[in-house]
């Protein structure tokens, strides 16, 4: 009996002990719950956010051109470059096109990224909300008596602006424009007109390796698009010229402007003799104040200290 007592004491004691713990185990559970559920509403707050989702986008992006950086199909200023491929993927997804079309139409002129026009055509000619850019080409007269602005270095070795008459005035002078029907309106949207005469002025014929006098026609289409890209589609071109804009840019040699600026000249600093002088004028005009001073004093006593 005793043993039996015993053993249902101590069995009440641990039942009584189990009893005593649950209500912390609970208590503990529903803090790990909480804390659990703070987590999921913080990450889904900031998955919601515009920098979680660029973050999503980037990890997104990342992924897809580590691949195609070590691609042998891609063009040389994306391979082995993911930060390159990034940027292309980034802006496929933009323009709802393949990565490899983007890469294969974003040239980099003079360092700075270009849309080839072909490119840019095809964009507009297959977005579904135009016809199908097309164009006019006619002759205006000839060139006549034009100037162009070009750029020389002159005795000193510095690029200066200079004016010259174009070689070729009978030169005929073929004019383009660009246009297409929007197709919700049915609106005709037309270029702003590009002709010999203006690539003459703006420089773009003469410029050294130009393709304008040996394929003016097609040279003045890949313009009159570009020009009509900018008018009324700019969203195509994210901000970007056509790789043809870029290389028709003049570019001059940096000139340093510093040596032609006249430097302010500087102060005279006084010969040692003429110091020597001041400082002596210093010292009798001393002197003979304080004497001064003292004949004062004795032909007046009755001032004079005791």
């Amino acid at each position: 009996m005793c043993k039996q007592n015993q053993q249902q004491q101590t069995s009440a004691q641990a039942q009584h002990s189990q009893e005593e713990k649950m209500p912390l185990d609970v208590e503990i559970r529903k803090a790990e719950l909480e804390v659990q559920l703070a987590t999921l509403r913080q990450n889904a707050a900031y998955n919601a956010s515009l920098a979680g989702q660029m973050q999503r986008q980037f990890e997104t992006y990342q992924r897809i051109a580590i691949p195609l950086s070590e691609s042998d199909f891609v063009p040389a200023a994306y391979k082995g470059k993911v930060g390159n491929c990034v940027i292309a993927v980034e802006m496929a997804a933009r323009l709802n096109v393949l990565p490899l079309t983007v890469m294969q139409n974003l040239c980099v002129v003079n360092g700075n990224p270009t849309w080839k026009a072909k490119f840019l055509i095809g964009c507009v000619n297959s977005c579904g909300r135009y016809t199908t850019l097309d164009y006019r080409i006619s002759i205006d007269g000839t060139v006549g008596n034009v100037k162009y602005k070009t750029w020389e270095k002159d005795k000193s070795g510095k690029n200066h602006e200079v004016m010259k008459p174009f070689e070729r005035p009978q030169l005929d002078n073929l004019m383009c424009v660009a246009y297409a029907t929007e197709k919700a309106t049915g609106k005709e949207l037309v270029s702003t007109p590009v002709s010999i005469r203006m690539a003459i002025e703006e420089g773009w014929y003469m410029k050294s390796g130009s393709k304008w006098p040996t394929m003016p026609e097609q040279m003045l289409r890949y313009r009159a698009a570009s020009f009509w890209v900018s008018s009324y589609a700019p969203e195509m071109a994210m901000g970007l010229r056509t790789e043809e804009e870029q290389r028709d840019i003049v570019d001059v040699e940096y000139e340093d402007l510093s040596e032609t600026q006249p430097s302010q000249a500087p102060k005279p600093r006084p010969a040692s003799t003429a110091i020597e002088e001041a400082k002596e004028k210093l010292r009798n005009r001393g002197a003979s104040t304080s004497g001064g001073a003292k004949n004062e004093e004795k032909s007046n006593p009755a001032t004079a200290m005791p």
